[in-house]
C-alpha cells in the first residue's frame, strides 16, 4: 500500500529537541498565496492550544511553526550561524534602493552579522546595546554601534545585561520606534534581530498593525527574535500578539526553535502584509495572476499596506 501523501508533497524529518517534525509543502505557484497559507495552518493548529494553561502552547509551538513553514518559489533563505545558533534571511530578489539590517543586543557575538555583509555588502548594518565594551569595537569594523538599549520606552531603567557575566544595572533606553526614525531614517527595515533579554515581550505591540511602527509609517520585513522564558504575563504577552496577528496574517512565522532545558524560543517570522516587503522578498514576477486561489490576493488591496 502506498504513503497517503500527494506528488506535491515533500516529507521533511527534522530531529530536534527529541521531536520529529512532519513539514507541508503548499501550493507554490504564488509566494503570497503560500505565505498567507502557512499563516492559517499556524492559526488553525495553535488557536485551541490558547486556553487555560498557557504552558501547552508555549511548548508546542515551536513544532507547529515548523510543520506549517511555507515553501516558496524562487527564493533564497539565508542561513547566517553564530556562536549558538543560526539567524534566518531571506535574500533580496532584485537591487534593492536601500537595505538596513538592525541588530538589538549584540552580546559580544556578530558572527551571523559579518557573514550577512559578506553575501549583502550592499546593506547598511546598525547594532544597539547597552554594554560599548567588546560591543562596540566588534560591530563598528562593518557597522554603526549605538551605546543604549532599545526597548519600548525612552529613560534610564534596570536592565538585564553582559558584561563579564549577566546582571543587572540602569542603563539609557530609547523606544524602537524612535530608535528607527532618529537613527537608521529609513522606513522600510530589511532584517531586525532582537536579543535583548526578557526586554522583547513589551516590544511585541509595536510590531502589530496599527502599532507605532505602522503609525510612523515605518515597516520591517523579516525579524529574528529570541523570545525568552516567560511569566505568565508574558505568556499572556505573546498569547495576545499571537491572537491579533491570527485576524490579520501581517507576520509569517517561517522557523522556530525551542531551548529544552531553559524554554527560550528564537523565532523568525516574515511581513506577509507590507507591499514593499513582498516586492523585496517574496513577488518574483509582477504580472498579475487570475487563478482563482490567487485573485483574493493581487487584487484585494486589504492584504497590503
Amino acid at each position: 500500500m502506498g504513503l497517503p501523501y500527494s506528488a506535491n508533497t515533500i516529507i521533511l524529518f527534522v530531529v530536534f529537541g527529541g521531536n520529529v517534525l512532519l513539514k507541508r509543502n503548499f501550493d507554490t505557484r504564488d509566494n503570497v498565496h503560500g505565505l498567507h497559507r502557512s499563516a492559517e495552518c499556524v492559526q488553525e493548529t495553535i488557536e485551541p492550544l490558547m486556553v487555560g494553561n498557557l504552558w501547552q502552547f508555549w511548548d508546542r509551538f515551536p513544532y507547529i511553526v515548523n510543520k506549517c513553514s511555507p515553501s516558496l518559489k524562487d527564493v533564497k533563505l539565508g542561513e547566517f550561524p553564530n556562536s549558538d545558533e543560526f539567524k534566518y534571511h531571506f535574500l533580496p530578489l532584485r537591487k534593492l534602493p536601500s537595505c538596513s539590517i538592525i541588530s538589538l543586543g549584540i552580546g559580544k557575538d556578530v558572527k551571523a552579522e559579518k557573514k550577512m555583509k559578506s553575501v549583502m555588502p550592499q546593506c547598511d548594518f546598525f547594532g544597539a546595546d547597552p554594554v560599548d565594551e567588546d560591543n562596540n569595537e566588534l560591530f563598528s569594523n562593518f557597522g554603526k554601534f549605538f551605546n543604549m538599549a532599545v526597548g519600548d520606552r525612552n529613560g534610564s531603567f534596570r536592565s538585564y545585561v553582559l558584561e563579564e557575566i549577566y546582571r543587572y544595572q540602569e542603563v539609557l533606553t530609547i523606544d524602537l520606534a524612535t530608535f528607527i526614525r532618529t537613527n537608521i531614517k529609513q522606513t522600510t527595515i530589511d532584517q531586525l534581530m532582537v536579543d535583548i533579554e526578557h526586554a522583547e515581550y513589551p516590544v511585541f505591540p509595536f510590531f502589530e498593525e496599527k502599532g507605532q511602527l505602522d503609525d510612523w509609517g515605518i515597516h520591517v520585513c523579516q525579524i529574528n527574535i529570541e523570545i525568552h522564558s516567560p511569566t505568565d504575563e508574558d505568556r499572556e504577552t505573546f498569547a495576545s500578539f499571537l491572537r491579533k496577528n491570527f485576524v490579520t496574517h501581517q507576520w509569517i512565522f517561517v522557523n522556530s526553535e525551542i531551548h529544552p532545558f531553559f524554554k527560550h524560543i528564537r523565532l523568525f517570522m516574515v511581513n506577509g502584509r507590507n507591499r514593499e516587503c513582498l516586492q523585496r522578498y517574496f513577488l518574483t514576477d509582477n504580472k498579475k495572476r487570475i487563478t482563482s486561489k490567487t485573485r483574493e490576493v493581487h487584487i484585494e488591496d486589504h492584504l497590503f499596506q
